[in-house]
């Protein structure tokens, strides 16, 4: 089993703002499992990165740090599927994101190596009659009311609010519709302002309260639970197993998030758990595209209430997945698998492999016509083992950068590498019109994750004086005297040890 990384820069269609942050844009990490010509998908979202350890350099280094247990993986049947995400987890304590994407694209290659669609290699039943909730971000009540405009006639609506007795901007809702209300408060709400509106709510027509408090909160929890006439769930209450019994003390029931969870198994096993203790399920998804949603949507068969309508939130995705009509209903891909597609043209995709052909265009574009041949062609270019990305921006190619098998030139000792473990890093080259937006940083980070994933343990590279302040600033080190080469001038040799 083969693991590529690729990045995206997700568009929300509006901002998104709760009680606790807005959100214009999303970066994730998609991941990819392959074998055997098959390949399955599962993503991490750059989301809270203090909580989850989720920024983009930490889940880039956690997926360099376990490059060599990836590469011992079997997805194997369904019988595997605990074990696969025990070792996983085990390596992973830290990083639920990235083990969730980890072990949500291993389920999705076993389903599809299968030839089943997902629910069923998780020995589930067909997902019959899914809708989804539409989410109404926080903003002014005018832009509230608008967005519920764009999307009538869905089978509830899920309202962020800041305080739970404002009760405006629900009831200039209610006038739109009449349709259930799932209002959540994301850790933001105080007690005592929540129990005095309890009432006007229920009356409104809420029928859901989503995590008023803070995760720490658990003593308000357990009172809201007792005199609350509307049922309580967890969201950032419940973030493994190992949260249910005192979620089940101080909720009524509990949303349950695989990303958050850690994947597909744990999702599966508290869904589960959580019907046989009696508990509300509510199924739903961070900011992610149709890469990671549409592995989700397959555990809606257990979900009292499903909530993936990130899709229809967002500007643009990352390829074709699950499907939401005009109304909420939700239709699985006829596909095994997710039956999620990767389109490589979709605006979402920020850094993405690609065949050699479109780097070359980039090349020439950055370093000037003119240039020779072999100045934009390298003769590795088209060997099996060499890589090639490009840095997208509204699915046009901005940036590039290669990766060939090749280790140090001879007389030039890196320490730790080893024969035939080593990478050398070309062609690393931005238009001037995304210079200092990080899509130089994007490629660069990239590139390192993607050699550690192919077994590599050094990344070496020639550049001039102007670059080398960039390599320093992403761990690489200078080797030895500069060398002045033929036809290129002065060069450094720096490198980095990836491991």
């Amino acid at each position: 089993m083969r693991i590529t990384a690729h990045e995206t820069s997700l568009t929300q269609r509006h901002l998104w703002r709760s009680a606790r942050e807005a959100i214009p844009v999303t970066r994730t990490v998609v991941v990819e499992a392959e074998q055997d010509g098959v390949s399955g998908y599962g993503e991490a979202s750059c989301f809270m990165t203090d909580h989850y350890n989720s920024g983009l350099e930490r889940m880039h280094a956690d997926l360099r740090r376990v490059a060599p247990l990836l590469a011992t993986l079997d997805p194997g049947g369904p019988g595997d599927a605990d074990g696969v995400w025990r070792r996983l987890a085990a390596a992973l304590p830290a990083s639920p994101f990235v083990l969730a994407a980890l072990d949500t694209a291993v389920n999705d290659l076993r389903a599809r190596l299968l030839g089943l669609p997902l629910w069923a290699s998780l020995g589930l039943d067909r997902p019959q009659g899914l809708r989804s909730s539409f989410s109404i971000g926080l903003d002014t009540p005018e832009t509230m009311v608008r967005k519920l405009r764009e999307r009538p006639g869905w089978c509830a609506y899920k309202v962020k609010l800041a305080d739970p007795g404002d009760l405006r901007i629900l009831r200039e809702l209610r006038e739109q519709t009449d349709a259930p209300f799932l209002i959540d408060g994301n850790c933001g709400w105080e007690l005592s302002r929540l129990v005095p509106a309890l009432p006007a709510l229920r009356d409104l027509g809420v029928r859901l309260i989503e995590q008023p408090f803070p995760r720490a909160a658990w003593a308000e929890a357990r009172t809201l639970r007792e005199l609350s006439p509307i049922p309580v769930v967890a969201d950032e209450s419940i973030t493994s197993p190992a949260d249910l019994d005192a979620c089940t003390e101080a909720f009524h029931g509990i949303n349950v998030k695989p990303m958050k969870a850690g994947g597909i198994t744990p999702a599966l096993t508290l869904l589960r758990a959580a019907r046989e203790r009696g508990l509300i399920t509510m199924l739903g998804c961070m900011p992610e595209s149709a890469a990671g949603v549409s592995a989700t949507a397959h555990l809606g068969g257990l979900a009292d209430h499903l909530d993936v309508d990130v899709v229809d939130l967002l500007a643009v995705d990352t390829g074709r997945g699950l499907a939401l009509d005009a109304t909420g209903h939700v239709t699985l891909p006829d596909r095994p698998g997710s039956g999620y597609l990767p389109d490589p043209a979709a605006h979402g995709w920020s850094v993405h492999r690609v065949p050699a052909a479109r780097v070359h265009p980039v090349r020439e574009e950055v370093l000037g016509p003119g240039h020779p041949e072999e100045a934009l062609a390298h003769p590795g270019d088209g060997l099996p083992a060499t890589r090639h990305l490009a840095a997208l921006r509204q699915g046009r190619a901005v940036g590039c950068a290669s990766l060939y098998a090749e280790d140090p030139p001879d007389g030039c000792a890196v320490p730790g590498a080893r024969p035939g473990r080593a990478r050398r890093l070309g062609g690393l080259a931005t238009h001037g019109e995304v210079r200092g937006t990080g899509a130089g940083g994007a490629l660069l980070r990239t590139a390192l994750t993607l050699s550690a994933l192919d077994g590599a343990d050094t990344v070496w590279c020639r550049v001039d004086d102007p670059a080398a302040g960039f390599y320093r600033e992403h761990g690489f080190e200078v080797l030895g005297r500069p060398l002045d080469l033929p036809g290129t001038g002065v060069r450094h040799l720096m490198h980095r040890s990836i491991r």
